[in-house]
C-alpha cells in the first residue's frame, strides 16, 4: 500500500513580498496585505484602549472617592461601586482583546454596555436622580461622550473586520 505524502503549506517568498502578509488563519497562511490583519489589529487597539482608559478612571474613583466625590456631588458609595464596576468591565475589555481576532458576540456585547453606559451617564447627569455639582454633571456627560466614541470605534472595527473577512457577521 502507498501512502500519498501530507500536503504541503506553500514556503514564504524568499524576499518579502509588499502584496502578501502572513496571517494568523487560512488554509494558505497568505492573504492580501493589509485587510483582515489590519482590521482584527484596529478592533483589539480600540478594545485595548477602552479597557486601559476604563481601568484608570475606575482606580481613580476608588482612590480618590473623597476629593472626587466633593467635586463632583456623587455619594460615595455611588462612586466605589461606579469604580468596582469599571475595573470589572475593563478586566473583560482586556480580556477580549487579548485574542487574535475578537468573538463578534462579545465585541457585540461591548457595544452594546458602552451604549447603555452612555445613555445612563448622560440620564445620571441631566435627570436629577444625583445630588451633583456643575463639575460633575460635566464629568458624567464627557464620561458619556467618551463611552459613546468608544461604542462607536468598537462597532467600526467589527463592520471592518467583517468587511475584511476576519471576524464573521457584525450585525
Amino acid at each position: 500500500m502507498t501512502h500519498a505524502p501530507p500536503p504541503r503549506r506553500p514556503s514564504p517568498p524568499e524576499t518579502p513580498s509588499p502584496t502578501y502578509v502572513p496571517r494568523p488563519h487560512g488554509p494558505s497562511g497568505y492573504a492580501p496585505a493589509g485587510r483582515p490583519a489590519d482590521a482584527a489589529r484596529f478592533l483589539r487597539t480600540v478594545l485595548r484602549v477602552d479597557g486601559v482608559s476604563t481601568a484608570v478612571t475606575g482606580a481613580a474613583l476608588i482612590a480618590a472617592v473623597v476629593p472626587l466625590t466633593t467635586l463632583t456631588g456623587m455619594p460615595r458609595p455611588f462612586a466605589v461601586a461606579f469604580g468596582i464596576f469599571q475595573l470589572c468591565g475593563a478586566a473583560g475589555l482586556l480580556w477580549i482583546a487579548r485574542h487574535p481576532v475578537p468573538r463578534p458576540p462579545l465585541v457585540r456585547a461591548v457595544v452594546a454596555v458602552n451604549a447603555v453606559s452612555a445613555v445612563a451617564c448622560a440620564v445620571l447627569a441631566l435627570g436629577g436622580v444625583l445630588p451633583l455639582t456643575g463639575f460633575g454633571v460635566v464629568f458624567l456627560l464627557f464620561g458619556a461622550l467618551i463611552v459613546s466614541v468608544y461604542a462607536v470605534l468598537e462597532w467600526a472595527g467589527l463592520r471592518r473586520a467583517r468587511g475584511a473577512g476576519g471576524t464573521g457577521r457584525a450585525r
